[in-house]
């Protein structure tokens, strides 16, 4: 699985890659590469950039703008629909 952050550095963008890592790690989730992406022409293939942060799990935009909350990323991650 690979799940990339979409953001720059914000608040946001440094609060969702925390709480991916805190679900990960309760899940027990190894194997996992996460990767924030903060290069702004590679975000914009993506989402606008007053649209971070992102959230791409295995390709697949699934979040913009918010910081999801976390039994959704633990859905999302487990991957329930």
């Amino acid at each position: 699985m690979k799940v990339e952050i979409l953001g720059t550095g914000c608040y946001n963008c440094i609060k969702l890659e925390n709480l991916i890592n805190q679900v990960l790690k309760e899940m027990g989730k190894t194997g996992v590469e996460l990767v924030r992406i903060s290069d702004e022409r590679q975000i914009r293939k993506f989402i606008p950039l007053d649209q971070i942060p992102g959230l791409v799990i295995d390709g697949n935009l699934v979040s913009t703008r918010i910081v999801p909350e976390k039994e959704t990323l633990v859905r999302w991650l487990s991957g329930v629909k």
